[in-house]
């Protein structure tokens, strides 16, 4: 027990850290790892009730640079699709939930590592498809981030606007998205105790992503923490090929 708290810890740390220095990226790395120690719908809420502290602390520090109008148009699309990403998360076997999670994480890490080409968008017309692309993988595996990072690249967002315009995102779609997992029941005594918790790592994270933001030379970190995520993600494939085959 005490052990496993380490390890959930420990994970939420390195994937505060890796969202407080690029503005995503949490999720896509703690989901996956948590499987390895809880269940799905443990590692969830978890990893967004984590993922709202970060968002209010860097929207706080980081309003000026929004992109208001984006951010709002992109988490009014997104809370729409948030219900029903929730609700096949609790539908779905565990198998099936971790499958779609590791193709999503190696799509887009495959994504960022052959640095694709992508078209240009004027003005927030689009921001319907990609909000709701977003919404269902939050709700379903707290993955809002993709298509908001495609998003945000094919606008032009320059990397602070990016940083802060992805929080300020992510504070209004968490919240519904917390308020989603306690309308299920995930908000269970032991999630809220691993996450208090962890609540220590997520502080100090904070603060250490947003040093290696303004310091470290980001196109090479990029690319490190995007092969990274390709790895977890087929960790993640060849576990629950293991659970499949073997049961």
């Amino acid at each position: 027990m005490i052990d496993a708290a380490w390890s959930i810890a420990a994970i939420i740390f390195l994937g505060t850290l890796v969202r407080s220095t690029f503005g995503f990226g949490d999720a896509l790395v703690a989901m996956p790892l948590l499987a390895f120690v809880v269940t799905m719908k443990e590692a969830t809420p978890i990893v967004a009730m984590a993922s709202a502290v970060v968002a209010i602390w860097v929207t706080l520090e980081d309003w000026k640079e929004i992109k208001l109008a984006s951010a709002g148009w992109l988490a009014a699309f997104s809370c729409t699709g948030i219900p029903l990403g929730v609700y096949l998360l609790v539908l779905l076997p565990e198998p099936v939930v971790k499958s779609l999670l590791a193709a999503v994480i190696i799509g887009f890490a495959g994504y960022r590592l052959l640095g694709f080409r992508l078209l240009k968008l004027a003005n927030d017309r689009w921001s319907f498809g990609f909000g709701l692309a977003a919404g269902l993988l939050g709700g379903a595996y707290n993955a809002q981030g993709p298509p908001i990072v495609i998003y945000g690249v094919m606008r032009g967002w320059s990397p602070t606007s990016f940083r802060a315009t992805m929080q300020g995102f992510f504070v209004p779609t968490t919240m519904v998205l917390l308020g989603c997992h306690w309308w299920w029941g995930l908000w269970t005594r032991e999630v809220q105790m691993q996450a208090l918790f962890s609540l220590p790592a997520v502080l100090v994270a904070i603060p250490v992503g947003k040093y290696f933001h303004g310091r470290l030379a980001k196109g090479r970190f990029d690319r490190y923490v995007n092969a990274l995520l390709l790895l977890i993600g087929i960790a993640l494939a060849a576990k629950v090929w293991q659970e499949v085959s073997g049961s």
